[in-house]
């Protein structure tokens, strides 16, 4: 867990309960994305699948460390990158459960987004929850865990991983990227250190701080509407864009108080539902409308 240091002490409280053999069977792992549930997961099945595990960590040496790291231990199933989280999926989960580990030792399932499922499949999996097989564990991942069935969450134990956010923080991303940092950018990304250097990565980042500059100069009325639609493009990151921008920057611009506030939230709730709705020509008269209603509220 030197990779990502914010994970270590949840990591070590897990490690040590399955050293103790305290572990439960059932895990619900919960966090935004780009918080590490992944790694935290993946972190603990090495831990579990080692034969020769020592201070709180996999030897990474044994032939069942070597498998994990090549990614073809027989005693970890994951679904398919390309795999929906959907009753097949969770039958393939429950043979793979039910049979003998074919390196002697543990068995582990990690299901990413399991607030995914849909509750034929939820209701498939209920079974292994309630009789779990002997020396198998199952490591539920999900962002919003209040959308999985209750019947799930209750057979499961919760830990969540809080957002982070800190100096230390600024401080990894800057070693993990070769970029400059933005001042904004774990508070844009709710303290996801993961999300936030992917965004450093891909160059997304660069991209926000021009967009964020752009919508303060048009609320200031140094821009006109044509060229901040011109400018700014109507992408899968916009909405976050946008949200953060009310939220964040000029919030206490909003005249009206409470009232005006609401009226923004409702309005970007609205086009966010348009916009799955409407494409083209309709999207960006959508997007004007939705600009225009934040520079008068914001003014």
């Amino acid at each position: 867990m030197k990779d990502f240091p914010w994970l270590i002490p949840l990591c070590s409280q897990l490690i040590q309960l399955a050293a103790r053999q305290q572990l439960p069977h059932a895990l619900l792992l919960s966090g935004a994305k780009g918080t590490g549930k992944q790694a935290l997961a993946r972190q603990l099945a090495r831990y579990l699948l080692c034969r020769q595990p020592a201070a709180e960590q996999a030897c990474g040496q044994c032939k069942s460390c070597l498998l994990v790291k090549a990614g073809h231990h027989p005693d970890l199933w994951t679904p398919a990158a390309d795999q929906h989280t959907g009753v097949d999926a969770i039958r393939q989960l429950t043979v793979f459960m039910q049979g003998a580990a074919q390196q002697g030792g543990k068995k582990v399932v990690i299901l990413p987004d399991a607030e995914q499922m849909s509750e034929a499949a939820a209701n498939a999996l209920l079974k292994t929850l309630e009789e779990p097989p002997k020396d198998s564990f199952l490591l539920l991942l999900c962002a919003h865990p209040a959308q999985l069935l209750p019947t799930i969450r209750s057979r499961c134990q919760h830990w969540s991983l809080a957002p982070v956010f800190g100096a230390d923080i600024q401080q990894w991303l800057a070693q993990h990227s070769s970029r400059p940092v933005p001042d904004f950018l774990l508070d844009y990304t709710g303290g996801a250190p993961l999300l936030a250097l992917e965004l450093l990565e891909s160059d997304k980042a660069a991209a926000i701080s021009a967009q964020l500059v752009l919508l303060e100069q048009y609320v200031e009325q140094k821009l006109d509407l044509y060229h901040v639609l011109q400018s700014l493009p109507d992408d899968e990151q916009l909405p976050m864009t946008l949200n953060w921008f009310l939220k964040q920057q000029l919030w206490t611009k909003a005249g009206g108080g409470q009232s005006k506030q609401l009226q923004l939230v409702a309005k970007l709730q609205q086009w966010q539902k348009d916009r799955a709705l409407v494409s083209g020509q309709n999207s960006q008269l959508n997007l004007a409308a939705l600009l225009l209603f934040i520079r008068t509220a914001l003014v």
